[in-house]
């Protein structure tokens, strides 16, 4: 009888064992499993957190750009002088608000870093850490008509909890049109009392028939053409009238610059020629004013010679 109590209670104990280590063991799943839950709900933040930065990083990007450009000019119209060094201005400006460190009106509270400060409040809130570093920031031509940023850009993006972080190296390009922006050569060389923004001419032929009409259009808005042996838009901040193979050039209407009491010097019209001083062979052209002149060489009437004066098709106008 004492043996059957013996191997009752022996059987009783391994059973209570069995259900305490079973009951322990379906907690502790649980708890496992609920942890794994919060650490996914975590990671899944990381990442919704992470694709906004991406899809945003360009309105950024573009805000500070677009800003940027407009400060420059309006840097220029104050200080009566060009841009230094394009890359190194707009670094400094798009990043910091400044130029040669004086502080931009523009630029206020859209520059690049207090875009990216802004996501690092906006990430704080959710408990990630978000912290960047600008490796370098370049802005270059990829045609006439429109400017690149290029940011290279490192990331780094953690919870708080150290459940998942997310490091990255980001090359990231962003374009702006350079239409409707203020050509920077005619704020300095009309003393600020002429301005032009670029326009894209949408005039093909200058002349038809020996009419000019088209022409005179062209040049009394002072819009814009293509040429390679123009300076570019970002060269124009400089100051730089060397040719680009992104160039664009416009016919100065001294009308304007005469009605504003400036000098009207006896040089070709093309922009860059006018404002510079190089040396050209000037022709007047029939049916324009007498400070109308375009710059090409003999013979004028001739064969095309692919200069000024055919690329305005004046060549056989002259007089």
């Amino acid at each position: 009888m004492s043996n059957k109590k013996s191997i009752f209670y022996t059987i009783s104990a391994i059973a209570l064992t069995i259900v305490i280590i079973t009951t322990y063991s379906a907690y502790d799943t649980y708890r496992l499993s609920e942890k794994m839950d919060v650490v996914q709900t975590r990671i899944e933040t990381v990442n919704f957190f992470i694709k906004d930065v991406e899809r945003d990083i360009g309105k950024g990007m573009n805000i500070a750009t677009f800003r940027t450009l407009l400060s420059f000019n309006q840097f220029i119209a104050t200080n009566g002088t060009f841009i230094g060094n394009i890359n190194e201005g707009f670094k400094e400006s798009f990043l910091n608000g400044t130029i040669n460190k004086q502080s931009l009106g523009l630029m206020k509270d859209s520059t690049f870093t207090d875009w990216a400060n802004k996501i690092s409040a906006e990430a704080n809130k959710v408990d990630i850490k978000f912290n960047f570093t600008i490796n370098d920031v370049k802005i270059n031509h990829t045609d006439p008509w429109t400017v690149s940023v290029g940011l290279n850009i490192s990331l780094n993006i953690r919870d708080k909890r150290n459940t998942s972080y997310w490091i990255r190296d980001r090359y990231l390009t962003n374009t702006i049109s350079i239409i409707g922006l203020e050509d920077p050569l005619y704020i300095v060389n009309s003393k600020g009392r002429v301005t032009n923004v670029v326009v894209k001419s949408n005039i093909t032929q200058f002349v038809i028939g020996g009419k000019v009409d088209n022409l005179m259009k062209h040049m009394n808005n002072s819009w814009y053409v293509a040429s390679n042996t123009s300076p570019s838009f970002l060269m124009r901040f400089e100051g730089n009238l060397g040719n680009s193979s992104y160039g664009i050039e416009s016919l100065v209407n001294l009308g304007e610059f005469e009605a504003q009491g400036l000098t009207l010097k006896d040089r070709s019209i093309v922009d860059y020629i006018y404002f510079g001083t190089k040396s050209t062979t000037n022709f007047r052209v029939n049916a324009t004013p007498e400070w109308f002149k375009i710059d090409g060489s003999l013979p004028a009437p001739g064969p095309s010679k692919g200069e000024h004066l055919d690329l305005y098709q004046v060549r056989n106008v002259t007089i």
